[in-house]
């Protein structure tokens, strides 16, 4: 592990520096910095603990406040923009130059990050329960293997195919087998929640390319900032009467706020990338199988979820379609890069 991790150091402050990239000094200093590796596997941890309560701080939003969907997008995206413009601000000649270069991917990527994400998750989540949302959000590989076989020219190997069809037959059961517990139009939500994970998939497609030449927590940020910008006018603008709910917020409302706005966007996302830097991106994806089983263990806190063996039951054929449709028992020796999942 130790001596995998050195050549993924070297690999990266040698590349930036032949490529003549303007963060190549900080890139070399971030790479010989030593870190131990209980602390990187601690990091991660932590950052799952925070995404996987995030369904919950949803549930709470959705069904204790009653909010409409547009005014939950907007408390959680509103705060984080005027934080992610700063940072772009501060490093204003680095996000210009992005920009100039890849406006486009840009935007659409912050599109799918954000609006495409969370709009379609924030309105299933009105129905279908947290530990629920998070298998679902956990077919992004799945979403991310169908867009690579569509665009990149992935070869269609069978053992990935054959963790896809378990991974959708596992959603299937587990959908069928709620929709008598949760009600007639319980299928539809769930549905509408796999635009999440699809959205997400997307997401990182469209910014594989520009996080090989350019920062990716630059990159990240200025998508954020792009993509948060229509909550924090309909914020500001006090839509969905959100001065009022603001206004009557409980320490419970105040703790799902500032779980939401801050720990899973702008702490999740640093650690995340911070990670990245000395651990290969495979090494940190694998984590993602942490979010169903911590999103169940953390229903009793919060009130927002009840423990069925159904969902345990395919949750785990969900997870191991997942698990196969990514190479996960497969895969050959991990390279460097790495991006994003979902929270």
């Amino acid at each position: 592990m130790r001596r995998a991790g050195d050549a993924v150091r070297r690999s990266n402050a040698g590349t930036a520096m032949r490529r003549g990239h303007p963060l190549a000094p900080d890139v070399e200093r971030a790479a010989s910095a030593p870190v131990a590796p209980w602390v990187l596997f601690a990091a991660l941890f932590g950052v799952f603990l925070i995404w996987s309560n995030s369904f919950h701080a949803i549930a709470y939003f959705r069904r204790a406040l009653d909010l409409d969907t547009a005014t939950a997008v907007a408390l959680r995206y509103g705060p984080v923009f005027p934080l992610c413009l700063a940072y772009c601000l501060v490093r204003w000649r680095d996000t210009r130059s992005l920009l100039a270069h890849h406006a486009p991917r840009v935007i659409l990527m912050g599109l799918c990050m954000v609006p495409l994400y969370n709009l379609p998750l924030m309105w299933g989540q009105g129905r279908v329960p947290p530990a629920t949302a998070s298998l679902l959000i956990a077919m992004t590989p799945v979403f991310a293997l169908l867009l690579a076989l569509a665009f990149l020219g992935e070869r269609a190997r069978l053992t990935k195919l054959c963790g896809m069809g378990l991974a959708f037959t596992g959603v299937i059961l587990l959908v069928r087998s709620q929709q008598a517990l949760f009600g007639p139009g319980y299928v539809p939500h769930a549905a509408v929640v796999l635009i999440a994970p699809l959205s997400w998939a997307a997401a990182t497609t469209i910014g594989k390319a520009l996080t090989r030449h350019s920062d990716p927590l630059l990159v990240t940020f200025t998508a954020t900032a792009i993509g948060s910008l229509p909550f924090a006018l309909y914020l500001g603008s006090g839509g969905g009467a959100s001065y009022a709910v603001i206004a009557a917020l409980t320490p419970t409302g105040w703790a799902a706020w500032i779980h939401l706005a801050l720990l899973c966007t702008i702490v999740g996302f640093g650690v995340w990338f911070w990670t990245l830097r000395y651990l290969p991106a495979s090494t940190v994806a694998a984590f993602i199988y942490l979010n169903p089983p911590l999103t169940a263990a953390f229903g009793f806190v919060w009130g927002t979820e009840n423990f069925r063996w159904a969902t345990v039951l395919y949750g785990a054929v969900t997870l191991a379609g997942v698990a196969l449709s990514a190479g996960l028992w497969t895969r050959r020796p991990p390279t460097a890069g790495g991006r994003p999942v979902t929270r």
